[in-house]
């Protein structure tokens, strides 16, 4: 593999527009559950500041 070609191993195209999808060493199965457990974790941290402030 020349080092043009492992710029582009998560590249993605859509709407005629590329794109890089971000890593490619992820522990997620997919973007949507990345995203939904991100959310999670900064809903759990801002419970939790709310919480020790008030």
């Amino acid at each position: 593999m020349t080092s043009k070609d492992s710029q582009n191993i998560d590249l993605q195209e859509e709407a005629g527009a590329k794109f890089h999808r971000g890593s490619a060493l992820s522990i997620f199965a997919s973007d949507r559950r990345e995203d939904f457990m991100a959310l999670l974790f900064a809903m759990l941290i801002a419970l939790g500041v709310y919480l020790l402030v008030n």
